[in-house]
């Protein structure tokens, strides 16, 4: 907890976030004390906790008579505070100074006190409980209380009995750290525990906790005869709660009061006499606002920061800044809202509010000049001596600049980008100027690099000719224009040979090998038209015959004579045919043996 109230709320400590501690006096609302520790930037305080302690005083007698010292005791009001170092520290508020440091060793941040009597005290240190005792300096017991990091701690009054919280809360026996029960309810981890005292029995049987991100205040019954282990009710805020006060009246009902961090107070009247099914909302709101009384001023809430029952009837609120804080008793009455309109201690009340902004004299004989023509423009004069600008020189007043429509934007060259690309390495770059194809382009982007990059040009299109792809062709281009354009300066160059011979070489590479080149792509050429054509020529189909004749009037009779004297004029021709021939062979036979005769 970074601000606390002691018991009688006659002291208010503030841990800032710088590490310092602020003490305030609540009836004189000054700032009585401040203390920095030693290393409150590397291990700066993280809680902290008032105690009140008897602590032997000697008095010296008079000095006419004979010395004698008499010890007495007195009631003296300290406080507790925990570092990250896993050390504490005891400041002592009636010398104003730390009384005692108490180094245990543990190594641990303490993110969590609470104590059980003027000298034990409990801490918890990410997942330990750590039991001090503040008179012998010592550390009494540790042990270990699950996985989960404490966030909040809770020594049950008159008890052997402690409440550690991470997001859940668990009951211990200390003598035996057996764990009674486990109370679960809240979405984020628990920031603050705090037992509801009871007039008519000692043990504290009911406990109130509050999480970081829950708007919800729950009650608990920890007592071991109930085995419920739910709510016993819930108080309804408008935000977070920040600290609370609690304060049992004569009838036996509790009034809580609720600081939220949005700044307000809300209080709280219930009777613990069984379980509320529906969450209690507040009976009445505290508020505090600014107002200086003046015009056109906004008004400015001020956030209250903590709050402690004096009485039934009278509440003790702080707000402000941590620079100036204000103490003062609201008295409680039976309003919804109860508003305290209060000046800001930011606002000095001497101090009178004036307006910076001065308007320019605008006299009647005043010339409007236009950015473009800087001559007086025409005014028109009204009736009573005005000028009046025309609208239409107004609106060209408003122009940043005039375009010109007549003109469309060309990029006709890329001297830019490629200079961006050769400067940061960038190939994506570079290979997006090199695959422009037009030869206007090339010579314009050429033409305007500067003399520095022509080398390093070179270098990138020796890289991209050596290549297999397209880039090797659009590289030859790029570098027959760039050496038309800057023939001079690369002959001049005296390390002209070494940067051109890569390039060389692989020219002279392809040219032997574009003859047989040449007669491969003939013969691929000639292979592969041959394939087309045969690939071309499908199979040939039977023709069906255009028309086919077919006479009704014949019967199937008359149809088979007709068939069979076609057969037999088809068989009598073929005969006529074989006579023929045997005669023409009889002829020949006998023209043979003649002709032999003679011979």
């Amino acid at each position: 907890m970074s601000s606390q109230f002691d018991k009688e709320g006659r002291y208010f400590a503030y841990l800032a976030d710088d590490g310092r501690l602020k003490i305030w006096n609540t009836a004189s609302n000054s700032l009585d004390q401040e203390y920095v520790p030693d290393l409150h930037l590397t291990s700066p305080c993280t809680c902290l906790q008032f105690i009140e302690s008897w602590s032997n005083t000697r008095k010296n007698g008079s000095p006419r008579k004979k010395k004698r010292r008499d010890s007495t005791s007195e009631l003296s009001t300290d406080i507790i505070l925990g570092t990250t170092s896993g050390r504490l520290i005891v400041y002592s508020i009636s010398k104003g100074d730390v009384s005692s440091v108490i180094d245990g060793d543990i190594n641990l941040p303490i993110g969590c006190l609470s104590p059980n009597n003027d000298e034990i005290f409990y801490s918890g240190a990410e997942e330990n409980v750590v039991v001090w005792n503040i008179s012998q300096k010592i550390i009494i017991n540790k042990w270990k209380c699950g996985n989960d990091k404490i966030s909040a701690i809770l020594a049950v009054p008159n008890t052997e009995k402690l409440l550690t919280a991470s997001k859940n809360i668990k009951l211990w026996n200390v003598q035996n750290k057996t764990l009674l029960k486990t109370f679960r309810g809240h979405s984020s981890e628990v920031s603050l525990l705090q037992g509801i005292p009871q007039s008519d029995i000692l043990e504290t049987k009911y406990v109130i906790s509050g999480s970081k991100g829950d708007r919800l205040l729950n009650c608990w019954n920890i007592s071991e005869d109930v085995k419920d282990e739910n709510t016993t009710a819930s108080f309804l805020m408008e935000d977070t709660a920040r600290n609370i006060s609690l304060h049992i009246t004569d009838d036996g009902s509790m009034k809580l009061a609720a600081t939220v961090t949005s700044g307000v107070v809300h209080i709280f009247q219930l009777v613990l006499n069984g379980k509320c099914t529906k969450p209690v909302k507040p009976k009445s709101t505290i508020q505090v606002v600014s107002d200086t009384g003046q015009k056109n001023d906004v008004i400015i809430p001020i956030p209250i920061v903590s709050c402690f029952f004096k009485n039934e009837d009278n509440l003790l609120v702080t707000y402000g800044s941590s620079i100036v804080f204000t103490f003062e008793d609201v008295a409680l009455i039976n309003n919804k809202l109860i508003c305290l309109i209060r000046e800001s201690s930011k606002i000095q009340p001497n101090e009178i509010r004036t307006n910076k902004v001065l308007a320019p004299i605008v006299g009647n004989n005043v010339n409007y000049i236009t950015p473009y023509n800087n001559v007086a423009s025409t005014t028109k004069r009204k009736a009573k001596g005005k000028l009046e600008v025309p609208m239409e020189e107004r609106l060209e007043n408003l122009k940043l600049n005039k375009l010109e429509y007549g003109k469309i934007p060309t990029t006709d060259n890329m001297a830019q980008l490629l200079l961006q690309g050769l400067r940061s390495k960038d190939q994506n770059i570079i290979k997006a100027v090199f695959c422009r194809k037009e030869e206007q382009v090339i010579k314009n982007t050429v033409r305007r690099l500067p003399l520095a990059v022509i080398s390093e040009l070179v270098k990138e299109l020796t890289t991209f000719i050596q290549g297999k792809t397209v880039l090797s062709h659009t590289g030859a281009l790029w570098l027959r224009h760039l050496l038309q354009t800057h023939a001079a300066l690369l002959i001049s160059n005296p390390n002209l040979s070494d940067l051109l011979a890569p390039v060389l070489n692989s020219i002279e590479n392809r040219l032997t090998l574009q003859s047989p080149l040449s007669r491969l792509r003939g013969r691929l050429k000639l292979i592969v038209s041959q394939i087309t054509e045969t690939s071309n020529e499908g199979p040939k189909e039977d023709v069906e015959a255009l028309v086919t004749f077919n006479d009704k009037d014949l019967s199937d009779s008359d149809r088979e004579i007709e068939m069979a004297e076609l057969l037999n004029s088809a068989s009598e021709n073929e005969w006529a045919e074989e006579s023929s021939s045997d005669q023409e062979m009889q002829n020949n036979d006998e023209s043979d043996t003649s002709d032999n005769e003679d011979m």
